[in-house]
C-alpha cells in the first residue's frame, strides 16, 4: 500500500528583525499592524519556534509540504524577499505548495515585489506534462498539483481590507472554477485536498476575521465533495466536519508555526498526514507535533480518520 506523507504548517509570521516601517505607512492599516506587532505579536511569534519546527519537519522526510498562508506580517517587499530562503529550506518548489493568507495581502502591493516571487510555489502542474514537472505556467487560482493519487488544490482567499478587518473572500469566478476542478478530480479518483487560509466551518473566527463567502464554499463542498480541507488563520488547532455528498469532510486547522512555546493552544505546531487507500476508501492518519517547554517537538496527538470514496467510484468498480 502506497502511503503519501504530507506536512502541513501555517501562519509563519516570519521575523521582522531590522525591518523599518516607511514613514508614509505610519497612519495606514500597515501602520496599525506594525504597532500591534511591536506591542504584542512579536512576543507571541518567535524565531526559535520556527527554527525548531523547520528542523522537525526535515527530520520526518515528508513527501510534500503544504503552507496555508500568512508567511509575512505587513505585506512589505522586504518580507517577501526574506521569505524566499525560508521557503527554500522547506524544499524544492516541486515539493512545497503555498497559498497566501490575509497578512500576505494586508494592503495592495505590486505583485512583482510581492506574491509573484512565490510563483514557483503557487503554480499548478503544467498541462500535458508529467505530474512531476516543475511548477510553471498556470498561476491562476485555484491551481492543482497532482502527486500520485493525491491532488492538492490551492485556493486564494487573501484580499486587502479596511483597518480593523481581516476578512477573506474567494469570489464567484474562483468558486466556479473550484467546483469544476473538484468534480473532475473526484471523477478521476484522486484524494482531493483543498488548501485554504481561512476556516470554512462556522464559529472558528469572528465575523471581522472570517471568510466572507464561507457559506457558499460549504454548499459547494456539499455538492462536489473533497476528502480533506486544510487551513490556518486562527492560530489554534481544530478538527471540524463539513457536509459532503458521501459523508463528512474533515477540515483541519493548524496553529502558527512560530508560536512561542508555553502558550497552551497557541504554541507552535505542525501536522503530518499519512494518506493511503484502505478497503473501499481511504485512511488518513494524523500526527500532531507541538513544541514543548524544552523547545523540541513532540507528538501531541495521533488519530485516524476513515474516508469513503465517492459513491460513483464504488459503483464503477
Amino acid at each position: 500500500m502506497t502511503i503519501f506523507r504530507l506536512a502541513h504548517l501555517s501562519d509563519l509570521h516570519l521575523p521582522m528583525t531590522g525591518i523599518r516601517l516607511p514613514r508614509r505607512d505610519w497612519l495606514s492599516k500597515r501602520g496599525l499592524s506594525y504597532l500591534s506587532w511591536q506591542l504584542r505579536r512579536r512576543h507571541r511569534h518567535v524565531p526559535a519556534s520556527l527554527e525548531a519546527l523547520f528542523e522537525d519537519i526535515a527530520a520526518h522526510h515528508a513527501d510534500h509540504v503544504a503552507v496555508t498562508g500568512d508567511v509575512t506580517n505587513l505585506t512589505l517587499p522586504e518580507e517577501f524577499d526574506r521569505s524566499l530562503p525560508w521557503l527554500r529550506r522547506l524544499g524544492d518548489p516541486l515539493d512545497v505548495t503555498l497559498i497566501p493568507g490575509n497578512h500576505d495581502a494586508l494592503v495592495p502591493l505590486d505583485p512583482a515585489r510581492g506574491q509573484d516571487l512565490w510563483r514557483a510555489w503557487m503554480s499548478g502542474d503544467p498541462e500535458g506534462k508529467p505530474e512531476n514537472a516543475p511548477p510553471a505556467g498556470d498561476s491562476a487560482f485555484p491551481f492543482v498539483r497532482r502527486r500520485g493519487n493525491v491532488a492538492l488544490t490551492g485556493v486564494d482567499t487573501a484580499i486587502s481590507t479596511r483597518a480593523f478587518s481581516a476578512t477573506g473572500k474567494i469570489g464567484d469566478s474562483q468558486m466556479t472554477r473550484l467546483e469544476t476542478i473538484l468534480r473532475s478530480l473526484g471523477e478521476q479518483g484522486f484524494f482531493r485536498i483543498v488548501l485554504i487560509h481561512y476556516p470554512v466551518a462556522e464559529g472558528l473566527a469572528s465575523n471581522r476575521k472570517a471568510l466572507i463567502d464561507r457559506g457558499k464554499l460549504r454548499a459547494l463542498l456539499a455538492r462536489t465533495g473533497a476528502e480533506l480541507v486544510l487551513h490556518g488563520h486562527t492560530h489554534r488547532a481544530s478538527l471540524t466536519p463539513l457536509s459532503g455528498p458521501d459523508g463528512p469532510i474533515a477540515s483541519i486547522g493548524v496553529p502558527s508555526a512560530s508560536g512561542r512555546a508555553g502558550q497552551e493552544d497557541y504554541a507552535s505546531r505542525w501536522h503530518l498526514y499519512e494518506i493511503g487507500p484502505e478497503g473501499d476508501g481511504w485512511r488518513l492518519r494524523v500526527h500532531a507535533r507541538r513544541i514543548g517547554a524544552d523547545h523540541r517537538f513532540h507528538e501531541a496527538a495521533r488519530y485516524t480518520i476513515q474516508i469513503p470514496r465517492p459513491r460513483h467510484m464504488l459503483a464503477a468498480q
